[in-house]
């Protein structure tokens, strides 16, 4: 017990410190900052599963797709995992996210992550026409898009304690124009081994602030989304050590996420995970003091071929005056 008290002391030591660093300068502004900050597809949930749980996911979900969320949680890996994402995004947009994670025995895992946003092509057009014609467009296109590629490594410090750090380059283009920076991740995951809880936190993208112009009235440049996350979870209905034990086909996991931002008020995040015999998944969630995507639901199928297990998991959010999006994830375990 000592031990499990000294590991927890740790834990919140960590959390403090992430909590500080992540704290905005000013407290005392009361104000929502939406729209001023640059940079927003790195909020784009990536992983059907997370998303389906209404991306309340950072305490319980232990796959690859970790490294986009809480990179400490890729200590689940025990191998070597592969996943793949992709999300029609509003107005035709195309996201799309791939990760590979690789157990170092004795080491800990290091995984390689790629995500992009593409925005399609556009009419090029001038704001007046050098004729005078009332169309202005050039008979030109233009694009832009978003990419991230990002290394990350994870340790088990005990049996229980894992912490995970994220490096990671980012780059936007619209146009001419365009911007590029380097952004860090930190985050740690507990497992109490009581009951099947867990706690965990993560801090996202700390970086400085970028310009898409040399010259701009905005002298001190536009700051990137800086996220952090505070999440339990439970296995209400385990075989086992649980609150219900119905035998080992049937898992019930709920989860939430408390999350701090640069750019907006708190916020909260509720899911849930159901498991029926690992094979098939039932999942929901729901997101507070959002004004679109509150609700979530989604489903995930779970087999082996071949000592390959295979997954394959889908996510629908519900919005309102948006077209809602879908997004789909295939991930393998080798």
């Amino acid at each position: 017990m000592k031990r499990n008290h000294g590991e927890l002391r740790k834990l919140l030591t960590i959390a403090l410190g992430i909590a500080a660093m992540s704290a905005p300068v000013d407290v005392s502004a009361q104000f929502n900052k939406g729209g001023r900050t640059a940079f927003q597809f790195v909020k784009i949930g990536v992983g059907a599963r997370q998303v389906a749980v209404g991306e309340a996911c950072i305490s319980f979900v232990t796959d690859i797709n970790g490294v986009f969320w809480n990179p400490a949680t890729l200590t689940g890996i025990s191998n070597t995992e592969a996943s793949f994402s992709y999300a029609s995004w509003f107005a035709d947009l195309q996201y799309l996210a791939g990760a590979v994670g690789y157990r170092i025995p004795d080491y800990g895992v290091v995984a390689v992550q790629y995500a992009s946003l593409d925005y399609g092509t556009m009419p090029e057009a001038l704001i007046t026409s050098p004729t005078g014609s009332a169309d202005t467009r050039t008979g030109k296109s233009i694009g832009g898009g978003d990419v991230m590629v990002g290394l990350t490594f994870s340790r088990e410090f005990t049996d229980q304690l894992s912490i995970g750090f994220t490096a990671k380059y980012l780059k936007e283009t619209l146009f001419q124009y365009g911007a590029d920076l380097f952004a860090f991740d930190v985050g740690t995951f507990y497992d109490l081994r009581f009951k099947g809880i867990r706690l965990a936190m993560s801090a996202q993208n700390f970086a400085g602030s970028v310009k898409y112009l040399d010259r701009s009235d905005r002298e001190e440049g536009y700051d990137i989304p800086l996220i952090f996350r505070m999440g339990t979870s439970v296995d209400v209905i385990r075989n086992g050590d649980s609150f219900i034990d119905l035998g080992e086909n049937h898992l019930l996991t709920i989860s939430a996420d408390a999350l701090h931002t640069n750019d907006f008020a708190e916020r909260l995040h509720i899911g849930g995970e159901y498991w029926f015999s690992g094979m098939l998944a039932l999942r929901g969630g729901y997101r507070f003091n959002y004004d679109e995507g509150n609700m979530s639901f989604g489903l995930g199928l779970h087999h082996v071929v071949s000592g390959v297990e295979i997954s394959l998991d889908y996510a629908y959010v519900s919005f309102e005056y948006l077209e809602s999006p879908h997004r789909v994830t295939m991930s393998m375990r080798f």
